[in-house]
């Protein structure tokens, strides 16, 4: 029931975003680059939720505004291209429709978020041989003595939300937290159930969960009065480790982990790293149906530096793969490359391509998934044909 009420509301929302967002901001902002800290500049076009975290990693603090237009979508290409030339890097963040019928495809489509998933193990052995990286995790939560259970009783829905979940968002995101109301929730909740994870008989940790054909789904996540200790001592870890128990319970074969940013260097997926055993998309709120498209003039300078240390996951055909620019200030040998290869592989993505400042190195045997590509060559490809070029034919 509630896939169908999510695709249908998708779907809906799909249709109705090009006409609540016809007249679109286009920003022109300027500020000290996040590494290297020389003036760069950056075009966004968009409402600012959606191109927000672009522009957070690619400045080092709050940009001016030098001007600002509004346009209509229809124009909107338009003005992209009288601007892009005064700009080191553009941004849009748009509906889905919208891009599709009134902007170019030379862009690079980067998703607003990103989830993963996981496999239903067959018992909790098997998957801490699967996944050897998960071994301390498990071991963590065995000697805290972590216990798990699953709870439908209405009276737990609001202490999940007052004392849970409200205080974890807003310790995690200060001001202005994305908080889902109430209502919502607790139609969710009378789907699903509570997850809770305690120690000695106190609740300390809880999701929020439901089923979802064969997925089982954490749709929020909760922390006792959001209290960091709790976190160091692992009760956010002991959500994972005890949701396959109860996704097993219930018949599931996949765990789905949630959302992060579109990054190899976001620290959530990082963490998930461990866990997850594929990508796949994030329908929450209306992020499904936006995407970020980004287009460049030159690759060498800010843009090199921006994907130094933000490997985007982008779109390609049905999946995903991630762009990565080797950092200049890193020797180009093959131990160094192998190991920031390994550091940064995430399972699910189609291809991890590389751009090397020159010839990859003596030695360098680039994994199946690993392609890799010259910045001189990068360079001569040009802003029409980017897209393109990066994606595998």
């Amino acid at each position: 029931m509630i896939v169908v009420l999510k695709r249908l509301l998708s779907g809906w929302m799909r249709l109705v975003l090009p006409f609540m967002g016809w007249r679109v901001p286009v920003r022109l902002l300027c500020g000290p680059a996040r590494e290297s800290g020389r003036e760069v500049r950056l075009l966004a076009a968009g409402g600012a939720d959606w191109t927000v975290y672009v522009t957070g990693r690619f400045f080092a603090a709050e940009p001016v505004v030098e001007q600002t237009l509004y346009v209509p979508v229809w124009r909107l290409q338009k003005q992209v291209d009288e601007w892009q030339s005064r700009v080191d890097l553009v941004v849009i963040g748009i509906d889905r429709l919208s891009a599709q019928v009134f902007l170019r495809r030379d862009y690079l489509r980067v998703p607003q978020w990103v989830s993963a998933w996981m496999h239903v193990p067959q018992n909790a052995g098997a998957f801490e041989q699967q996944h050897s990286r998960t071994e301390s995790d498990f071991r963590r939560v065995r000697k805290q003595g972590f216990e798990s259970s699953l709870s439908k009783e209405a009276a737990d829905f609001d202490v999940f939300y007052d004392q849970f979940y409200q205080p974890y968002l807003q310790s995690r995101h200060q001001v202005a937290a994305p908080m889902a109301p109430r209502w919502m929730l607790r139609l969710v909740f009378r789907l699903g159930a509570l997850q809770w994870e305690t120690r000695k008989g106190v609740r300390e940790a809880a999701d929020l969960v439901v089923r979802e054909g064969s997925y089982y789904v954490p749709v929020v996540t909760g922390l006792h009065e959001g209290r960091e200790e709790l976190r160091r001592q692992g009760a956010l870890v002991a959500l994972y480790a005890h949701a396959s128990q109860h996704a097993r319970a219930l018949g599931c074969t996949r765990i789905l982990l949630g959302g992060s940013k579109p990054s190899l260097h976001d620290g959530v997926l990082r963490y998930k790293r461990k866990w997850l055993d594929g990508l796949c998309e994030h329908d929450g709120h209306l992020s499904g149906n936006h995407v970020m498209l980004l287009r460049w003039n030159h690759w060498a300078g800010p843009v090199a530096e921006f994907l130094s240390h933000t490997a985007l996951i982008h779109h390609e055909h049905d999946g995903y793969s991630a762009l990565w620019v080797f950092p200049a200030h890193l020797p180009l040998t093959a131990e160094t490359l192998h190991k920031k290869i390994h550091e940064l592989q995430v399972k699910g993505l189609r291809n991890l391509r590389i751009v090397l400042p020159g010839m990859p190195p003596p030695g360098f045997k680039a994994p199946p998934e690993v392609l890799c590509l010259e910045l001189a060559a990068a360079e001569q490809v040009g802003a029409g044909g980017i897209s393109s070029y990066l994606v595998k034919p």
